[in-house]
């Protein structure tokens, strides 16, 4: 996996999350997961030398943007990296139950 194909998941993963995510709080997390692999592609050295990764923070950066506008101010898990700390403000039935009775947090609920 390249990395104009993680980004293109963590666009896909951002939309999702703007729409409201509809799985459960495991493939959620799993989901976003991207995030950290491409904190880590942005940290890299080695890669930090490919003219590609000047377009790989120029997306990432606007996804990032994308996400942080869809997020709950409040930050809902406080040890971990910005991405994970706070939560959507939409999500299915399921993730805003399991956001519920795991965090404590009241998330709107979009129909399936």
């Amino acid at each position: 996996m390249g990395p104009t194909d993680v980004v293109g998941e963590w666009e896909d993963f951002v939309e999702s999350c703007t729409e409201g995510y509809l799985d459960d709080i495991y493939e959620f997390n799993n989901d976003l997961d991207i995030r950290a692999l491409i904190e880590r592609l942005l940290n890299d050295r080695n890669l930090a030398r490919f003219q590609q990764m000047g377009w790989v923070r120029a997306q990432v950066s606007e996804v990032d943007e994308k996400y942080r506008a869809i997020l709950r101010p409040e930050i809902d898990r406080p040890t971990r990296p910005w991405w994970e700390a706070r939560l959507p403000r939409l999500a299915g039935a399921e993730l805003a139950e399991e956001f519920r009775l795991r965090y404590g947090v009241e998330v709107e609920v979009v129909n399936d």
